[in-house]
């Protein structure tokens, strides 16, 4: 088996999606080329250490397929991509999610979030506490304001906040929903890459779907979206549920960065229009085309 062209028609189906999302806000290829020379040179370096050798300039630069001049400077002048940091742009998910998880904004055992008063001076269960509590570095009203915009969030005439949605989905494409985006698309391709080792084929991660054979008739289609969106918004309330009552570290006690992710496909009719052996003969001309 051709496992280079092979992984070459993969990769080329993967970047698609990818190379969409990049088009559609103005990023061109030159940009893309000098990110992905900086993630193979990252990706070396971790391959060299798997191995246990040295990280070197020179065994780098052989390993990624670049000179080492070129190597060098793709090392010294990586493209610049801001940290994940908690700022008022992820605040939003973060009161969110606490305003139908954590007491006393929540009615137990039910797990119904309160309706609140945005503020109030003989109160504790308002929306600014539930704020303070969880973002204490964000400003409510700024919060407020993009949980209403995105929907999520209703106010009625006497001022009383609901919360009538628990998905926090905003209106137009922000960092933080490119950095969410970027964060689940390498978890999920870290986790292939476990799986796919010789060891991990028996004691991986676990990853599973679930697909209709023969496809859902397309009259039941959404109802099969509305199934889909309540079985798993269930189940992963009963995971983050089990998260806060078994497993929260201790002070000073060391923890481990993990979790599980949902996701609900639907193939376009060319999601699949690639071809190994095409792959294959690209590859073969333009060896040839640079022999000559």
């Amino acid at each position: 088996m051709d496992i280079k062209g092979s992984l070459l028609a993969a990769v080329r189906h993967m970047l698609v999606p990818i190379a969409r999302v990049l088009i559609r806000n103005g990023v061109a290829y030159g940009d893309f080329d000098q990110v992905a020379r900086h993630a193979f040179a990252k990706a070396g370096e971790s391959v060299l250490r798997d191995k246990s050798l040295q990280v070197s300039l020179a065994r780098l630069a052989v390993v990624i397929g670049l000179t080492r001049r070129e190597t060098e400077r793709v090392m010294s002048n990586p493209p610049h991509i801001p940290p994940r940091a908690l700022d008022d742009s992820a605040a939003p998910a973060r009161v969110l999610t606490a305003w139908h998880t954590k007491p006393p904004f929540v009615l137990m055992p039910v797990g119904v979030p309160m309706d609140l008063d945005y503020d109030a001076a003989d109160s504790r269960t308002t929306f600014v506490e539930l704020v303070r509590a969880h973002v204490p570095d964000a400003d409510p009203s700024t919060v407020l304001a993009s949980l209403i915009t995105s929907g999520a969030v209703k106010q009625d005439e006497r001022g009383r906040l609901h919360a009538v949605r628990r998905d926090y989905v905003t209106q137009e494409l922000t960092s933080e929903q490119i950095r969410y985006a970027a964060r689940a698309a390498r978890r999920f391709l870290d986790t292939l890459d476990v799986n796919l080792t010789e060891p991990s084929r028996r004691v991986g991660r676990f990853e599973r779907c679930v697909f209709a054979d023969s496809g859902v008739a397309s009259s039941r289609y959404e109802e099969f979206v509305r199934y889909v969106r309540s079985t798993m918004q269930k189940t992963l309330e009963t995971i983050d549920e089990w998260i806060t009552t078994n497993a929260l570290p201790e002070a000073g006690e060391v923890a481990v960065s993990t979790g599980v992710g949902m996701y609900h496909w639907l193939e376009q009719g060319d999601d699949f229009d690639f071809s190994f052996e095409q792959i294959k003969a690209e590859l073969a001309e333009t060896a040839s085309s640079d022999a000559h």
